[in-house]
């Protein structure tokens, strides 16, 4: 019988899935202003941080930024440059408030045959601090 080394090698195909983390930063927080005003508070607060206001969505209350890391270096030859990206969202709270979504993330931009190419990797601490300021400023 084969039984046993069959479900060894399919329990060491399934766990490096199941042990895998994410790489990005997920803040969540409220406020007891109303939607409208704490996504003008984000909106203002994008530059203040260092990042570029990339898109918005004013129905759904949905804002994505960015902002290139100039001094990040790397010893990989296709190494351009560290992206570093803010992805708010805000939904209505019961009370009347607002709940604030604030994802972070991390790219390594690569240059490649096919142009440039974007890896995510851990959040860096300055994208993790510009979240949490952003959380401070605009939540409660």
């Amino acid at each position: 019988m084969r039984w046993p080394s069959c479900l060894a090698l399919g329990a060491a195909l399934l766990l490096p899935g199941g042990c895998s983390g994410t790489l990005y930063l997920t803040t969540t927080g409220t406020s007891p202003r109303p939607p409208a005003e704490v996504f003008d508070c984000v909106r203002a607060q994008i530059p203040v941080l260092g990042f570029t206001q990339t898109s918005f969505d004013v129905d759904e209350h949905r804002v994505t930024a960015k902002k290139f890391d100039g001094g990040a270096r790397d010893a990989d030859t296709r190494f351009r440059r560290r992206v570093e990206r803010l992805s708010i969202e805000l939904a209505s709270a019961t009370d009347g408030g607002a709940r604030l979504k604030i994802s972070a993330h991390t790219f390594t931009e690569l240059m490649t045959q096919r142009g440039p190419t974007e890896v995510e990797e851990s959040a860096s601490p300055a994208v993790r601090a510009a979240a949490q300021k952003l959380l401070e400023a605009c939540g409660s």
